[in-house]
């Protein structure tokens, strides 16, 4: 029997930016603690570390619910995964913003984990299923952009709110466009009609066999090179812009805190072009070993001059935007991994590369702090000599990830 030639209609197209419209308040919730370290640690009465490990609580849960999130989504209603996933988000979001304590705060930042688990493979399905095959690339790297949005915005509004509401006022004000959001999704998002049918059959499916085609997947040592490949082209924004990037541009440049966080949002702008740029390449080549190779070692050069190498804010913002740009090739490991996965487990081996890409991030985040605590001359005010050290991660992983890079398929074939 033919297969249903999937038909890009306006329909079609709204709910996909729907789908990737969580994502981008996913990355928001992500680099909010970017924006306000300083009212954090006062108000909860932490340090360096702490504060690393309060970011990371959302990695935490979002690593941990990847693989789960990618079984639920390849077997469940869209609709209902993806709201009460939104609506999570959302309580963590509210329960962060009044946190009275430490833990409050953590357990907010871990709900925020669990239900942004679902953001990028929730996209990932939705496209799967109403787009044609050879535009999922594409689709994926605008939903990357549109995900990055959501880190600038962070970097932006919320840090202009922060500036005149206070961080608890001014972070609760995207709890309630969530709840927009939520509305939305909970009215149009919905599985296509060949989907719901292919899923009628996949429900008779054992949780066992859900489990046997997981470990086919994760048999494959080229699923873990693209995970790990994924994440460490994901550290500028990952560990960079989602927490430490303020502070160490202040120390570096001698600028403002919002001019520092102006000049972070970059990195999200950067990137967002990046993304764009691979996504329309990758609709008509499928050479992306070379194209993560390219962009593994651009990001090596540009971070050890940026780091490293003292320069005038001007030539510091153009290598900052191009830092972010080197990122782009990061939403090709998706496509590699879906294509070494078994027919009809596009979520799961989305979630299984995401979870790779994303438990780095939690690695890192509180080791920057530790870093920064343990070479500190003053503990209490960070130099740019500390951050230098702590930095250094960026061009080591890297340089690590080319030979890695070449153990990827030359070329990916398309299902």
């Amino acid at each position: 029997m033919q297969k249903p030639v999937k038909k890009v209609t306006l329909f079609v197209i709204f709910i996909c930016f729907l789908s990737a419209l969580f994502y981008s308040y996913d990355l928001f919730i992500r680099v909010a603690p970017s924006v306000m370290t300083s009212g954090l640690e006062t108000s909860l009465g932490i340090g360096a570390t702490s504060l690393g490990f309060l970011s990371a609580a959302y990695f935490y849960a979002y690593v941990l619910f990847q693989i789960p999130a990618g079984i639920i989504l390849d077997k469940y209603d869209c609709k209902w995964v993806i709201s009460g996933a939104m609506f999570i988000c959302m309580l963590g979001n509210f329960l962060f913003s009044i946190a009275p304590n430490y833990e409050m705060a953590i357990l907010g930042r871990v709900l925020m984990g669990i239900g942004s688990a679902f953001g990028f493979i929730g996209a990932a399905k939705i496209a799967a299923m109403w787009l044609p095959t050879r535009f999922f690339s594409g689709f994926m790297g605008i939903t990357s952009f549109i995900g990055i949005m959501g880190g600038l915005v962070a970097d932006t509004v919320l840090e202009s709110f922060v500036q005149h509401l206070g961080w608890r006022a001014g972070n609760n004000i995207f709890t309630y466009i969530g709840v927009g959001v939520f509305v939305l999704m909970f009215l149009f998002i919905k599985d296509s009609a060949d989907y719901k049918e292919a899923r009628q059959g996949k429900n008779k499916q054992t949780l066992m066999y859900q489990l046997k085609l997981l470990m086919i997947i994760l048999k494959k040592y080229q699923f873990w090179v693209a995970g790990f490949v994924g994440a460490v082209l994901f550290i500028p924004i990952n560990v960079i812009a989602s927490l430490w990037g303020i502070d160490f541009i202040q120390s570096k440049l001698g600028v403002t805190a919002s001019m520092a966080a102006w000049l972070n949002s970059l990195l999200f702008i950067g990137s967002a072009v990046g993304f764009i740029i691979v996504s329309f390449i990758s609709a008509y080549t499928n050479r992306f070993r070379l194209m993560l190779v390219i962009s593994a070692c651009l990001m090596t050069l540009i971070s050890v001059v940026l780091i490293y190498m003292p320069m005038p804010i001007w030539m510091f913002t153009i290598l900052i935007i191009l830092l972010g740009a080197s990122v782009g090739p990061e939403l090709l490991v998706f496509e590699i991994g879906k294509s070494l996965s078994p027919k009809g487990t596009t979520a799961t081996s989305v979630s299984g590369i995401n979870m790779l890409n994303n438990l780095l991030g939690a690695i890192l985040l509180p080791l920057f702090g530790w870093i920064l605590v343990h070479v500190a001359l003053n503990p209490e005010h960070f130099q740019i000599r500390d951050y230098d050290y702590a930095m250094a991660m960026l061009p080591i992983m890297t340089v690590i990830c080319i030979p890695l890079c070449m153990l990827l398929p030359k070329r990916i074939s398309r299902r």
